[in-house]
């Protein structure tokens, strides 16, 4: 079970649903999650495809929400989200600064790595975001959306 899977509330069993299948629909909305067609779960998990299609439809904001996670995750690991890349920037940008410090400006080599410098600050100011303090409108429906999130 994937580690976004874990930190999600289980699915509630309506009273008419039999034990697992609550576990067939979790590990159906993994596997949606993940971009898997239909036919191939349909032979993973030994269901039919109507079923799977009639779960998809009960179970659209579960998927969604998962595959947002997921793909949030892999964008958080492969430096694509902001934060990530000011981070990766900003080191690369002190690496470059080092470097620079132990260099002899007179050199062509230097001229290059001093070109690079100015190309990764500059790459850095365009990734610079204006900070401010959230409303007190934004902050009420920040917790509205926390609390609903927790509902879940």
């Amino acid at each position: 079970m994937s580690q976004s899977l874990q930190t999600r509330p289980a699915l509630q069993l309506l009273p008419a649903e039999e034990p697992g299948k609550a576990e067939l629909k979790e590990q159906f909305i993994e596997l949606r999650a993940k971009g898997l067609s239909y036919a191939k779960i349909a032979r993973r998990m030994k269901l039919s495809r109507n079923t799977l299609a009639s779960w998809s439809q009960e179970l659209e904001a579960e998927i969604a929400s998962l595959k947002a996670m997921e793909l949030e995750s892999l964008q958080e690991q492969y430096f694509l989200l902001k934060e990530g890349r000011i981070k990766l920037l900003g080191e690369t940008l002190k690496g470059l600064q080092e470097e620079l410090k132990k260099r002899d400006l007179a050199g062509v080599s230097t001229d290059k790595l001093l070109d690079m410098w100015l190309r990764v600050y500059q790459e850095l100011k365009e990734e610079a975001i204006e900070v401010r303090p959230l409303s007190e409108s934004e902050i009420v429906e920040l917790k509205a959306l926390q609390a609903s999130r927790l509902l879940r």
